[in-house]
């Protein structure tokens, strides 16, 4: 199953066995929320535990959206066995900062987290996580 909007592409990569999400432009703090406990409920339908995030287009995670990440989803993410995430690194410089200071917040023995510059490396690196 595929869900695409105008901000975002969800969707289970049985290549690489990932969950799947482009980002495009600048999500409202709803959209940002609603894409991505769909991608979790994608994760858990597809029973996988790594996902490939290209925001390479994305604008920017407000800060309220980040706090909630950290402090509410992530933990609950890693419940459901998500483990993995391959980041395809944003251009805008804004949201570099954000998705950093995400990853230096998130708890490091639940999930890995790596950043990439293009999808190809992404793809092969999730491959090789198993």
């Amino acid at each position: 199953m595929e869900t695409n909007t105008e901000i975002y592409k969800i969707y289970f990569d049985k290549e690489i066995n990932s969950v799947v999400m482009e980002w495009d432009g600048y999500a409202t703090s709803k959209q940002f929320k609603q894409g991505t406990e769909l991608m979790l409920n994608t994760l858990i339908q597809n029973n996988c535990s790594k996902v490939l995030a290209d925001i390479k287009d994305m604008k920017i995670i407000a800060m309220e959206d980040q706090q909630w990440l950290n402090e509410e989803f992530l933990p609950r993410a890693t419940t459901f066995g998500f483990k993995a995430i391959a980041i395809v690194k944003p251009d805008y410089y804004f949201n570099q900062v954000a998705v950093e200071t995400i990853s230096y917040k998130a708890d490091k023995d639940k999930l890995t987290i790596n950043f990439f510059d293009n999808t190809e490396d992404a793809k092969a690196w999730l491959a090789k996580m198993g």
